[in-house]
């Protein structure tokens, strides 16, 4: 097997672990509006923009949830990438 194969393999295998780690996730935006008291988060759903009203004690919880959305998105790139590499080699004999 090539060293760039086992390179891309192993790559892919780290991919797949941090993506497991961050699946701990919500879609969507944190705010604060000054108009209304607490947080919300807003989020496209077939196209219209959907508010959730979040509790002050959640406020942390799904600060990190909208940060693992954002890590698997670019995680999921960043597997995807390798996955065509690897498609692109050569069979392996």
């Amino acid at each position: 097997m090539s060293q760039e194969r086992q390179l891309l393999q192993l790559r892919q295998e780290q991919l797949h672990r941090h993506i497991n780690l961050a699946l701990d996730l919500l879609q969507g935006s944190l705010h604060k509006n000054p108009s209304q008291r607490g947080y919300h988060l807003t989020t496209k759903v077939d196209q219209k923009t959907v508010t959730k009203y979040v509790r002050q004690e959640l406020v942390p919880q799904v600060r990190a949830m909208t940060r693992n959305h954002l890590k698997v998105r670019q995680l999921l790139q960043r597997l995807s990438d390798t996955n065509w590499r690897l498609l692109q080699l050569p069979p392996a004999d």
